[in-house]
């Protein structure tokens, strides 16, 4: 049986990823298991060895985020990030596209969380120019066409640079970002754009590392 990971820096929030992991596990039938302190710093050896498909970390406003971040970017499953008092129901899931090619993993996620939780599906596009975005978008939606999946696709008021603060902050239940490809020097000064989405969220963010060898999250 595939587990869920259950990861806190901090104690308070503990009960709420284990809150949150118990609600994905019994709904896509898995099991969780808590990350011992003493394994965080290789993450993602303890991932494979427990067969996780799913990372939950609670989080509270004391958390700092980029050292989580750096936990995590060797992961080939998705990480959420829950805060201290959330609720994991999942109605409705936000799933912003840049266009960046990477953008298109984040379809099978989507898809994995919206077939077990019947949710709905918003797609962001971003006001850019080029194709690149249409493109990403069209792949996702094909994917979602073959799982019988239903989306709407809403035009951003934001670049690709944007679309992933503005959709975190619409009316969702979970939005699924992906993780930065490379950190440039703005990110090392000023921090990357995933940092700066999980301070400023309010509901459960899912993160997707941009590499094309990511385990499934459902058979």
């Amino acid at each position: 049986m595939r587990t869920v990971a259950v990861l806190s820096i901090e104690n308070d929030a503990l009960p709420t990823a284990h809150k949150v992991a118990n609600t994905i596990a019994e709904v896509m039938k898995f099991s969780v298991e808590e990350v011992g302190r003493e394994d965080f710093a290789l993450l993602d050896e303890w991932v494979e060895s427990h067969d996780a498909a799913l990372v939950v970390i609670g989080v509270n406003q004391k958390t700092k985020i980029q050292p989580i971040l750096d936990m995590t970017r060797g992961l080939r499953v998705p990480y959420l990030f829950v805060r201290q008092g959330q609720e994991f129901t999942c109605r409705q899931i936000a799933l912003p596209v840049t266009r960046f090619l990477e953008d298109r993993e984040k379809g099978p996620y989507c898809g994995s969380f919206a077939r077990n939780f019947d949710s709905s599906i918003t797609i962001f596009k971003p006001k850019d120019y080029g194709s690149a975005a249409r493109q990403n978008i069209e792949s996702i939606g094909n994917l979602l066409k073959t799982m019988n999946l239903k989306f709407n696709v809403t035009e951003g008021r934001k670049d690709s640079s944007g679309i992933e603060m503005e959709a975190v902050a619409s009316d969702c239940d979970l939005c699924i970002i992906g993780a930065s490809r490379d950190y440039g020097l703005d990110d090392i000064i000023f921090g990357p754009k995933e940092r700066k989405i999980l301070k400023h969220a309010k509901v459960p963010v899912l993160v997707v590392n941009p590499r094309g060898d990511l385990y499934p999250l459902c058979d």
